[in-house]
């Protein structure tokens, strides 16, 4: 790097050499000493590029499998930051492997963690809805059931022009390893408006098959009845995701 005096600044790049601006002062050196893509392949000193690359792209596969398998809970909620939000909670869960060296960790190894796993299981999915019910919930991994207690429908959040809330639960078998999984989901429960209950259960029929971690999730969304038709109410407060056991 070095500075040049003239009566011309020159901004660019001439003859293989860089002109720019530096704290206020005309500076040029010479080009090619940037992240080219044979550098960044071969460099000895693109070692740490390349070992963030690499898990980048292991958590980026993560996030595209596991979105579809979520996708049941997710159909109908629109937010652009969830993708992102994903990718963050995955790196997070891939920085939880200890086993592995920098370059090599695996969100597989990161989720046999207590940390990965309450990684994921206190994701906030949904941050405008971050709990499903104002009150008591939890699944029963002996029974395979949601239980609610302390429910009361006045709480519970029902937008001005819904008709009734439903309740959609599932199993999830995901192999973070494979990307593959499998899944176990039930009819939903229908709450009306009117529901005088304080507590409700929604059981799981039966765990899904396959190898991998299993994590119940449910969704809470409302609907409005329109000539006999429910239409879902999208957005604020009217739509919940949650896993609510590992």
């Amino acid at each position: 790097m070095a500075t040049y005096r003239g009566i011309i600044f020159i901004k660019g790049t001439i003859g293989g050499i860089n002109f720019y601006d530096r704290l206020g002062k005309p500076t040029l050196r010479e080009g090619g000493g940037g992240f080219t893509r044979e550098a960044i392949k071969n460099s000895p000193r693109m070692v740490r590029v390349r070992e963030n690359n690499d898990e980048f792209s292991e958590a980026s596969r993560t996030n595209k499998y596991f979105k579809r398998s979520i996708r049941p809970f997710t159909i109908g909620y629109k937010d652009g930051t969830l993708h992102s939000r994903l990718m963050q909670l995955f790196t997070r869960i891939k920085d939880a492997d200890l086993v592995s060296k920098r370059g090599e960790r695996q969100v597989s190894l990161g989720m046999a963690t207590d940390t990965g796993k309450h990684l994921l299981q206190h994701f906030v999915f949904t941050p405008k809805r971050p709990n499903l019910f104002p009150c008591n919930y939890e699944f029963d991994w002996n029974s395979l059931t949601l239980h609610v207690t302390g429910f009361q429908a006045a709480h519970a959040g029902f937008p001005k022009e819904a008709s009734y809330m439903e309740v959609l639960l599932g199993l999830i078998r995901f192999d973070f390893e494979t990307k593959s999984y499998t899944q176990v989901i039930e009819a939903p429960l229908i709450l009306e408006r009117d529901y005088m209950g304080d507590a409700f259960s929604i059981p799981v029929s039966a765990l899904p098959s396959g190898t991998g971690t299993v994590f119940a999730i449910a969704r809470v969304a409302f609907y409005q009845m329109v000539n006999g038709e429910g239409y879902m109410l999208s957005g604020g407060h009217a739509f919940g995701v949650q896993v609510v056991g590992i």
